[in-house]
């Protein structure tokens, strides 16, 4: 690796005294784009224990669910969870607006009123220059192109309606789906907690064991600091990239034997 002005190499490099911060080194450690440190891909495990400082704040059993992935650990859980997840990425929800469908039927049918009272109108006007013995040709000619208008627009008001019917049956659809996406979303998150704590009971013991070996460890490992807890993890876990430790109950060399991997001190 190369920081501050410096490359080593090995399974321990310390950069004590440096002003080279633990984010530089650990985001350098997971950016397969930078050359700067140069390890094994880090897994789902190091995220949670592979960089800890005095301030690391860890989400406990989380980070005890991923080391014990890290160990090739299951959960019963795992076969349903996956089955939810495969159909929540192939549920389909469609968002359909009613408005413009219903603007569409009240605009066709305020041309479809309008046309009738006119129809109407024209015929009541032919009838009665009839009845005046007058020639009612104008008048029939009138109602004639008015009763086509008429013809076209009961035609694109029932058009209009059908459009909304089939709108109204995608929105139900689409409401199905979005509750039955809202009852998927609810089971998988139910399942991830109880995979979770399976996984993260399965390592706790271990984890124990660790924390009591660390010469900071508190009297309950209830009790152990979050990153006393962290390193302990960092113990159990199978980690292929070095540990990133600017918290040091003991040296890099020290850690590095105690953690059994690689370790980059600051």
């Amino acid at each position: 690796m190369a920081f501050g002005g410096t490359v080593q190499g090995g399974p321990v490099v310390d950069l004590g005294g440096s002003d080279v911060a633990p984010e530089q080194v650990v985001g350098a450690l997971r950016d397969p784009a930078d050359d700067r440190v140069r390890c094994p891909e880090p897994g789902t495990a190091h995220r949670h224990v592979g960089c800890i400082t005095p301030d690391t704040a860890l989400q406990r059993r989380a980070a005890l669910a991923a080391v014990a992935r890290s160990r090739g650990e299951t959960a019963p859980q795992d076969e349903a969870l996956d089955a939810v997840r495969d159909e929540l990425a192939a549920l389909s929800v469609d968002d359909t607006d009613l408005t413009a469908a219903r603007e569409r039927v009240a605009e066709t049918a305020e041309d479809l009123e309008r046309l009738r009272e006119r129809v109407a109108t024209l015929r009541g006007r032919g009838q009665a220059r009839r009845e005046a013995g007058l020639d009612p040709g104008d008048a029939e000619d009138a109602l004639a192109d008015a009763a086509r208008d008429l013809s076209e627009a009961a035609t694109a008001h029932a058009a209009a309606e059908q459009a909304l019917d089939s709108a109204r049956d995608r929105a139900g659809a689409a409401y199905d789906a979005r509750e039955r996406r809202l009852r998927l979303q609810d089971r998988r998150d139910n399942l991830r907690r109880a995979a979770r704590d399976h996984l993260a009971a399965a390592v706790e013991p271990a984890v124990g064991d660790a924390l009591a070996d660390l010469p900071v460890a508190a009297d309950d490992p209830a009790d152990a600091s979050a990153p006393a807890v962290a390193i302990a993890a960092a113990r159990v876990a199978a980690l292929d990239a070095p540990v990133v430790l600017a918290w040091r109950p003991f040296g890099p060399a020290e850690a590095a034997e105690w953690l059994d991997t690689p370790v980059i001190g600051l």
